[in-house]
Parts: structure tokens; sequence; C-alpha cells
């Protein structure tokens, strides 16, 4: 019985769509936290006194989550 030995460089670089898409996605993610840890980070710092800081970070999260969830359920239409 012989075994092969996966290529660490092939799952780099997509061998196949399930690496890509889930790179991508790993991309999209890191791309979305930064976003989102400078944008509350300057709204709490800078609009602390705006009623609309807390609740405009609370939006901005959930519509987030509720986009990416259904960007990845494959639900159409």
């Amino acid at each position: 019985m012989q075994t092969e030995t996966p290529n660490p460089a092939l799952l780099l670089l997509g061998s196949n769509i399930e690496t890509v898409v889930s790179l991508v996605f790993l991309f999209l993610f890191v791309v979305w936290a930064v976003y989102t840890l400078i944008s509350a980070y300057h709204w709490l710092r800078y609009g602390h006194r705006s009623i609309v800081a807390i609740p405009a970070l609370i939006v901005h999260v959930v519509v987030s989550w509720l986009l990416a969830g259904y960007a990845v359920s494959g639900i159409i239409g």
C-alpha cells in the first residue's frame, strides 16, 4: 500500500475549488473583522456623545452576518 503526502504548496495555491473558495471567504472575513474593529473604535472614541454609535455598531454587525449567511446559504430568490 502506497500513500501520497499532500503538497502544501498545492493547498495554498488552490488545487481544488473548495480550497479557493475557503481562502476567499477567509480573506473577506479578515477584511470585514478589521473594518469592524476600526469603525467600532472610531464610533466609540469620537462619537461617544452620539446616541447612534451603539445602535449603528449593532446594526452593522447584524446586517453583515445576515448578508454573509445569505451569501453562503445557497438560497436563490
